[in-house]
């Protein structure tokens, strides 16, 4: 079984954790959030922390040889379930049918405070 650990350019640090791992064909997504570059959490809200959370997702899997269609599950996390409609709306811009298997969970926090959402998500490749 072979392992690649993923560290995209241009992503956030990470503190005690890989972005990704890839074994096999299966690429592994750890939680990611709308930090930009400086682990500084973005200004705008749900919106813009779903937005930036999606392209950090979508830097990660291109840095693993993949793209946003490699995708077959997210595991969504937000703090208030009043945005989950705003979050589909969001994620219909990345996705399109036949769309990945999704779950949604509403937490009381993440790791910080003003993190409003946090999506994990698995990727299977041909290569």
């Amino acid at each position: 079984m072979k392992r690649e650990f993923i560290a995209p350019e241009g992503l956030f640090e990470p503190m005690g954790w890989s972005h990704a791992i890839k074994v096999d064909k299966t690429i592994y997504l750890a939680g990611m959030v709308g930090f930009d570059e400086q682990r500084n959490v973005v200004a705008g809200g749900f919106e813009a922390q779903t937005i930036k959370t999606f392209e950090n997702i979508k830097l990660t899997l291109e840095a693993a040889g993949a793209s946003l269609k490699d995708v077959v599950k997210l595991t969504v996390y937000v703090t208030d379930m009043d945005n989950i409609a705003r979050f589909r709306e969001i994620r219909g811009r990345y996705f399109s049918p036949p769309m990945p298997a999704s779950t949604g969970v509403e937490v009381s926090s993440l790791i910080l405070p003003e993190l409003l959402v946090e999506i994990e998500a698995i990727a299977v490749v041909e290569k």
